[in-house]
């Protein structure tokens, strides 16, 4: 298994746990209330910028769950070679004026959140492995 697809994999792992947890809540709680804590440290985890699944919460918000999601696509177009910053910038830009122009005068909504993450985290995720595949 060559790094592209071992980071494909785990981050696919990564977000299959995600996705599983509220599926968990009925079957096996003690599962889920672990993830839920589990991934509580990296997500505000909001009800209100949250998605549901089958009535229950995922455990991190719509902007990160877009991130991991897009994390995850992008895994599969990864090259060695990173992109010029610029494609990094206009990337991030905006999500993170989503998310600062709602800590000052408005309220995003969730699709708007997971869309800028879903963005981010497809580009992220070129540079994160170009920086593995340098250590080789």
């Amino acid at each position: 298994m060559n790094s592209r697809s071992s980071l494909a994999a785990v981050i696919g792992i990564w977000c299959l746990l995600i996705v599983v947890t509220p599926l968990l809540v009925g079957r096996i709680p003690l599962i889920a209330a672990f993830l839920y804590l589990f991934f509580s440290p990296i997500c505000h985890q909001l009800p209100e910028r949250s998605f549901f699944l089958f009535g229950h919460q995922l455990p991190v918000c719509a902007r990160c769950i877009g991130i991991y999601l897009g994390a995850f696509s992008g895994s599969f177009f990864a090259r060695k070679n990173s992109p010029p910053p610029w494609v990094l910038v206009a990337a991030v830009v905006p999500m993170a004026l989503d998310g600062g122009t709602q800590l000052v005068f408005r309220e995003s909504t969730n699709v708007l959140r997971f869309v800028t993450g879903l963005i981010a985290g497809f580009v992220v995720v070129f540079y994160l492995y170009a920086a593995i595949a340098s250590r080789k």
